[in-house]
């Protein structure tokens, strides 16, 4: 068989010249051989062994998963029977320079799935790696085998299934998509023979600094006799950012060699690090030999304390702090597991934007992840990637264990170490985190009690109360499981109330941040998120944010505004909760507008700013409520929203608000006076518009104008429905109509005590009044409602809250505009990109429906109704929750007959694994007490 190598060595070599004119007095130089992510991807020589496109050479990106680029074959983890077990080989050459010779040349791969062993120049190099989420590497200089002044070549092997079984179900059976291939960079590392390998860092907030130093001398010692001396002084230097020294240097003598330097000393007021504050600083450590500097390092870290204070809480920095958490997994819809640090960056960058202080990951995240945030303020949990029983064999386990101390444990937004998931924990290797982790940081088992805190996954409302009346500090991990449009922000707000009441809740972290759905190279990019297993992010696959993101946001905003409406007598004050952890208002800014927006029938015209201005935030310290003043001009009760937007110390907006200015007048639309039609009291007929209603009941029978159908008709009528479904709250009616001056009205009262009214008025206005006698039942829903015919719907336009649908136990998130979307049928977590038309828009003053007539319908709701519009469609899949697929209870309880409601209950929705009714009282059912009473104007033109 004929190979084919990439032939990268002059511009290897062209790098180097270019950044390594000397190591006298230098530090690490890092040469890649493959790009940092999907984007700058180099070409390698590739063969498959098995499935798509296998049995010949090709060529393969590196950094990759192979099934995204059609090799082998895709599998979820949880997947029955026998997983995809392709291999893949790749080829490609390097240069080592002569000069090389004498330095200390490493071979790293950042991640590569899931069992690798390489070759150079036809001979094996090194032991072969178990584990696919944590950098390995290999000593080159050891080998006779590796060339310096030539071209070597080198060979990975990689297994997609490794060969020990531990391992296999641990990282491959897990509830997640599962690749293959080299899918982080590969890199040479070269250093001086006399460098620093790591270090070790316990800085706290009271200024006192730890530093384990650990040297590496790479030269030859004699067996006997006097060894060489080849550096003899350690020098450690706490810096800025920017390289201004902070106290004093630390020295050290070393004597030729030594296995660990520890340097300890005190800084005067450091600026500490938290997620409001994520202050830096570096240390730069330099190796001397008689004066002269032979090597240096350096490395970022930050001034914190994070404890766990047992039976207490959660502190930072000596202070209290709640977890506003979110699980992530290292994902991207078009590439698999393979991330582009941008791509790191921005994901961050939202994750941050919705409130979010730290961030729980499955596997270890790409450590321009982790940089992204230290500097942007999120804590980290970082994972040893274990997914139930079993547990990873200790001997492999050790090894990955040590792998992610010693290459997250500087970081300080690393503040937990999780040793496994859900009963995926090896015991014997507990206590490998606390021996080579200065810090000496808590180690969780998530799904349990471990160390002093319980971390038990997802519990209903009453299991939340029994957690938090306990004297255990309780974090769940996993909470309040999405799926599809349900969990999440759904019954968040019921929670987040209980966790912030108590004493020992310490927060909680969402599952999850994204919808895991790849784009299969085997079905034309088409995302699959496996059915419902992987369909519960927040956001998107591609980071399309969900219903729930701005629940979240709302909820957790640090700046917490009660105000539902402007009150009557509002004079620009308005109240502000501070809920910051450590940050003063007055170091925020907030901007305000008005805005007008067009009538309820100008089907084009847009929101128009009309005045707007940025002012400092009060002096409200942290826990501490006050009043934001907005100088507002003399005619600003003119306008018709108010908008206020508040943005955060680091330039970020943490929270959008806005409300309805009351007191427009209503616009004169014609002065077509009502009459009755083909000699009819019922059919009456004012303008284009026809209105015909039921003699019998006096509920609307059909709507038309300029002969055709709208598609309103058959109501008003009651729905409600409880666990067992719609209940039955028919009545019997009668019937009458009258004129009342030139108006024409239709009285209709029921047998079970409801009444309504409509009132046929100049300029086709047409206002129903209803009062509705409840059931006695405990319901989920209740609505009055008519029907509605969806296939004439076009578009909606609306004034009120938006521009995403609501449900009774996820309230929060939109935000009183003017908003509009085409007819859609979408189902979040089957489809993206588009926010579902379909569902309950809250506190609406009116509503426009374009139909495909050219006709529209209009409702005015008066600013408080809550409007449903059609019946949202419900995601597909398994619900059978002794199904291999799991649980699935993200579904809701609605009307099924009609089209149009007004709800007076809101149904809730619920999440994968837990009910509605479950997940706190926002979602329970309940036992209407009162009628339900309304009054809507509707137009038809």
């Amino acid at each position: 068989m004929k190979h084919r190598y990439t032939r990268i060595a002059s511009a290897i070599f062209a790098v180097i010249a270019a950044i390594t004119p000397s190591f006298a007095g230098e530090t690490a130089e890092r040469i890649y051989l493959s790009g940092k992510g999907p984007s700058d991807a180099v070409e390698w020589d590739f063969f498959c062994s098995k499935g798509m496109n296998s049995g010949e050479w090709t060529k393969i990106p590196v950094p990759s998963n192979w099934e995204q680029h059609g090799f082998g074959g895709y599998d979820y983890g949880r997947d029955k029977g026998e997983k995809s077990d392709e291999t893949g080989t790749y080829r490609t050459k390097f240069f080592l320079p002569e000069e090389w010779k004498d330095k200390h040349v490493r071979l790293v791969f950042e991640g590569s799935m899931t069992e690798t062993s390489i070759k150079i120049n036809g001979q094996p190099v090194g032991a072969t790696n178990y584990g696919g989420y944590v950098p390995f590497r290999f000593l080159l200089n050891k080998f006779s085998n590796v060339e310096y002044g030539k071209e070597n070549e080198l060979e990975v092997f990689v297994r997609k299934k490794p060969t020990n079984f531990s391992l296999d179900e641990a990282e491959r059976r897990a509830d997640y998509w599962i690749f293959g291939g080299i899918y982080r960079p590969v890199y040479l590392e070269v250093l001086p023979k006399a460098f620093v390998n790591r270090v070790s860092i316990d800085a706290k907030a009271d200024g006192s600094f730890k530093m384990d130093v650990f040297p590496q001398v790479q030269q030859e010692t004699t067996f006997r006799g006097t060894a060489p001396v080849h550096i003899d002084e350690v020098v450690a230097q706490i810096q800025t950012r920017e390289g201004a020294n902070v106290g004093k240097p630390m020295v050290a003598p070393i004597y030729t060699g030594a296995g660990r330097v520890r340097f300890e000393t005190e800084i005067n007021n450091p600026k500490l690090w938290s997620p409001e504050y994520p202050n830096l600083y570096q240390v730069r450590v330099a190796l001397k030999l008689e004066g002269e500097e032979v090597s240096h390092y350096t490395q970022t870290f930050g001034f914190r304390s994070f404890e766990l204070r047992v039976e207490d809480g959660l502190y930072l920095n000596g202070k209290k702090i709640l977890i506003q958490g979110v699980n992530r997994n290292v994902f991207d819809p078009q590439h698999g597991r393979a991330i582009d640090p941008e791509e790191a960056w921005n994901e961050a960058r939202m994750i941050k934007a919705m409130n979010v202080n730290l961030v729980r990951s499955h596997m270890p995240p790409t450590f321009e992840f982790m940089r992204a945030c230290d500097e942007l303020g999120m804590m980290v949990i970082t994972e040893l990637t274990n997914w139930h029983d079993p547990y990873i064999d200790t001997p492999i386990a050790r090894n990955i264990a040590y792998e992610i101390v010693t290459s997250y444990q500087n970081y300080p937004s690393v503040v937990f170490w999780a040793n496994g998931n859900e009963s995926g924990f090896n015991l014997e290797i507990d206590e490998l985190y606390h021996l080579y982790d200065l810090q000496d940081r808590t180690v969780i088992h998530p799904w349990t009690h471990f160390e002093g805190i319980d971390t038990q996954h997802y519990p209903n409302w009453e299991k939340l109360q029994e957690k938090l009346a306990s004297k255990r500090v309780y974090l769940p991990t996993e909470f309040l499981h999405g799926l599809y449009d349900g969990g999440h922000g759904a019954g968040m707000e019921d929670y987040w109330n209980a966790i912030r009441a108590s004493n020992n809740g310490a927060g909680g972290v969402l599952w999850c941040w994204a919808d895991a759905a790849i784009a299969r190279s085997d079905q034309g990019g088409t995302l699959d998120p496996s059915g419902n297993r992987s369909a519960d992010g927040i956001v998107g696959p591609n980071g399309e944010k969900e219903g729930s993101y701005y629940t979240v946001r709302e909820i957790w905003s640090p700046i917490q505004i009660a105000m539902e409406s402007l009150p009557s007598e509002f004079n620009g004050l308005i109240p502000v909760e501070n809920r910051y952890y450590e940050t003063p208002l007055n170091e925020c800014t907030f901007s305000w507008k008005l805005v007008d927006v067009p009538s309820e029938f100008d089907r084009a015209g847009k929101a128009v700013v009309k005045t707007e201005a940025t002012i400092d935030g009060p002096k409200v310290k942290p826990g501490k409520s006050g009043r934001l003043k907005l100088s507002l001009p003399s005619d600003w009760k003119q306008r018709d929203i108010l908008e206020l937007s508040a943005v955060g110390n680091n330039g970020v907006e943490v929270m959008r608000w806005s409300w309805p200015i009351d007191g427009q007048d209503e616009e004169v639309i014609g002065d077509e006076y009502p009459k009755f039609k083909d000699g009819s009291r019922f059919k009456v007929e004012v303008g284009e518009a026809v209105w015909h209603f039921s003699p019998k009941t006096g509920q609307l029978v059909s709507t038309t104008v300029n002969g055709k159908d709208t598609g309103l008709s058959g109501g008003p009528n009651l729905y409600v429905g409880n666990v067992e479904g719609a209940v039955d709250v028919s009545e019997t009616w009668k019937a009458t109509v009258a004129k009342d001056g030139k108006s024409v009205v239709i009285d209709s009262k029921g047998d079970r005590g409801s009444s309504f009214r409509w009132t046929i008025a100049s300029g086709g206005r047409v206002t129903l009044d209803y009062s509705f006698e409840p059931s006695n039942d405990a319901v989920h829903y209740g609505a009055v409602g008519f029907g509605l015919e969806e296939e004439l719907v076009e578009s909606k336009r609306w004034l009120g809250k938006g521009p995403h649908r609501v449900w009774g136990n996820r309230m929060k998130g939109p935000q009183h505009g003017l908003w509009e979307n085409e007819y859609n049928d979408v189902s979040t977590g089957q489809e993206w990109g588009e926010i579902e038309f379909k569902g309950i828009f809250s506190d609406i003053d009116w509503m426009s429906l374009a139909l495909k007539t050219g006709a529209s319908i209009v409702l005015d709701a008066g600013g408080e109704a809550e409007v449903g519009v059609l019946s949202p469609k419900i995601a597909e899949g398994v619900r059978d929750k002794n199904s291999f697929g799991g649980p699935v209870r993200a579904y809701w309880r609605y009307p099924q007959e009609g089209g149009l409601y007004l709800f007076h209950k809101l149904p809730g929705v619920g999440t994968k694994f837990a009910h509605a009714q479950d997940n706190g009282p926002q979602g329970q059912p309940s036992v209407l007490t009162e009628p339900l009473e309304g009054s809507v104007v509707f137009t038809v033109r």
